[in-house]
């Protein structure tokens, strides 16, 4: 029996063998790889499976993880410990700061890289970010800089172009193609 993470590699091989059109909007070089979140470690651990993938075409592959992104940012925030005394304090901060600095750091894997038009950015541990900043907005502000395609690992949900992160918030519709088991 076939699981569901082998149908989601199987499926994306299909998707990222095919040719890339590279006059898409960034927004549509945007692949969501949905699957259900209960399913996000057994994802994670085939994630070498889906870069492997990739390569077998002769794709680049660029890889992020937000899994530690909100720790790393406030261990650098000049003011962590008084947010710590009062956490009320910091949703300013989360909604402008912890987006700006999820950004940079996407940002800078894609600056640092050569040969974009031919490179697979994945970007896994989005769930990270639940509760914290909308995906949909740091989404917003990279699709200008990518050049080849943007892999979303999502544990979510998605429904006539809508997607629904960690199936609890309400969702948004985006030109992303989806990738599903």
């Amino acid at each position: 029996m076939i699981s569901k993470t082998d149908v989601l590699i199987n499926n994306y091989e299909k998707v990222v063998s095919e040719p890339w059109n590279q006059n898409l909007s960034g927004q549509e070089k945007v692949w969501f790889l949905v699957y259900d979140p209960s399913e996000h470690r057994k994802v994670m651990f085939r994630l070498g499976d889906f870069e492997q993938v990739t390569r077998k075409y002769h794709r680049n592959w660029l890889h992020v993880s937000l899994a530690d992104a909100f720790p790393v940012w406030m261990a650098e925030h000049e003011y962590r410990d008084e947010y710590f005394k009062s956490p009320t304090e910091i949703q300013d901060q989360v909604e402008t700061g912890f987006r700006d600095f999820v950004v940079e750091r996407i940002k800078n894997t894609i600056e640092n890289a050569t040969e974009l038009s031919n490179t697979v950015l994945a970007i896994s541990d989005v769930n990270a970010l639940f509760g914290f900043i909308k995906l949909s907005d740091v989404l917003n502000d990279l699709y200008q800089f990518n050049k080849g395609r943007m892999l979303i690992f999502f544990p979510g949900e998605y429904h006539n172009n809508h997607y629904r992160l960690m199936d609890a918030r309400d969702g948004w519709s985006y030109l992303a193609r989806p990738i599903t088991a």
